[in-house]
C-alpha cells in the first residue's frame, strides 16, 4: 500500500512539472531586418529597392533634382577666310569664312544659325568674337559628289575694320542642333550604364525608396549630362550610391 502511494506521488510530480513547463512562454526570436528590401515591379524587369535608414547612411546615398535648362550647344571648328565664292572681286567690307566638315559633324550643325569667328590665339575667354551670318546659298553639303568626303559651309562676316585677311585661318564657333532649346539636365554622376550599354538613373519617388529609370543621353558636357529622354524635371535622382544600388538590383557590379 505504501509502495503504491509513493508511485502515485511520483506520477503527480511529473504531471505538475509538465504543466509548469507548458505554461512557461517560449523565448522570443527577434525578426532580422534586412538592410535592403527588393520588390519586383509587376509587368517590368525592374525592381523597387527599399533601404533602411542605416543602409542609406552606410552607402552615403545623395540625390539631386532633374533640371530643365535652355541648352547652349556649340562646337569650335577650324575655318578659312575667303572672298565670296564665284565673285569676280572681293566684296568691300565683307569676307566669307569657309568651314569643311565630315558627314557626321555636318549633320550636327544647326543650319542657318549665326556663328562666331575667333582668331587662332583667342583663348576662348573673349565671348564677343565676330558674328558671322550663315550663307546657305553657298553651302555645299553634297558629300556624294565630293572626293574629300566633306561638306562645306560658308559664313559671311562684316569686315569693316579689316581685321580679317584672305587666307587667314580662324576658329569658328558653330551652333549645333538643339541649341537654345529647353533640355533635361542631370549631374553625370547619376548616369548608370548596364551590361548592354543602355543608360539609366535611379529615381527616389519617396524617402529610402529607389527605382531604376531609363534615360537617353543627348550629350555630355563637363560634369553634366543633357537628356533627350528621362524623368520629369524636379525628379530626385541618385548621384552618390547609384552603382551600389544597381549592384543590389542586378546581382552584378555596376558603375560609370
Amino acid at each position: 500500500m505504501l509502495h503504491r502511494t509513493y508511485r502515485w506521488m511520483v506520477v503527480g510530480l511529473v504531471l505538475a512539472s509538465l504543466q509548469l513547463s507548458a505554461c512557461t512562454p517560449a523565448p522570443v526570436t527577434e525578426e532580422k531586418v534586412l538592410p535592403v528590401h527588393v520588390e519586383p515591379i509587376e509587368g517590368t524587369d525592374l525592381k523597387r529597392l527599399v533601404l533602411t535608414q542605416k543602409a542609406a547612411e552606410r552607402l552615403d546615398i545623395q540625390t539631386a533634382l532633374v533640371r530643365e535648362e535652355v541648352v547652349a550647344r556649340t562646337r569650335i571648328v577650324g575655318g578659312e577666310v575667303v572672298a565670296q565664292p564665284g565673285a569676280e572681286a572681293a566684296s568691300p567690307g565683307a569676307v566669307w569664312v569657309r568651314v569643311s566638315l565630315n558627314e557626321s559633324d555636318l549633320n550636327k550643325v544647326a543650319r542657318g544659325k549665326p556663328a562666331l569667328i575667333r582668331s587662332l590665339d583667342d583663348d576662348g575667354e573673349d565671348e564677343d568674337g565676330l558674328e558671322a551670318e550663315a550663307d546657305e546659298g553657298l553651302a555645299d553639303d553634297d558629300l556624294e559628289d565630293n572626293d574629300t568626303g566633306e561638306g562645306t559651309l560658308y559664313y559671311k562676316v562684316a569686315n569693316v575694320e579689316q581685321s580679317l585677311a584672305l587666307g587667314q585661318r580662324v576658329f569658328v564657333e558653330v551652333a549645333l542642333s538643339g541649341n537654345g532649346t529647353p533640355g533635361k539636365v542631370i549631374p553625370y554622376a547619376a548616369v548608370i550604364y548596364d551590361l548592354h550599354g543602355e543608360t539609366w538613373v535611379y529615381t527616389s519617388p519617396e524617402p529610402l525608396v529607389f527605382v531604376r529609370h531609363p534615360i537617353v543621353v543627348e550629350y555630355i558636357e563637363d560634369d553634366r549630362a543633357v537628356l533627350s529622354e528621362g524623368p520629369a524635371a524636379g525628379t530626385a535622382v541618385v548621384i552618390v550610391g547609384a552603382a551600389e544600388l544597381f549592384g543590389v538590383e542586378s546581382g552584378v557590379g555596376g558603375g560609370h
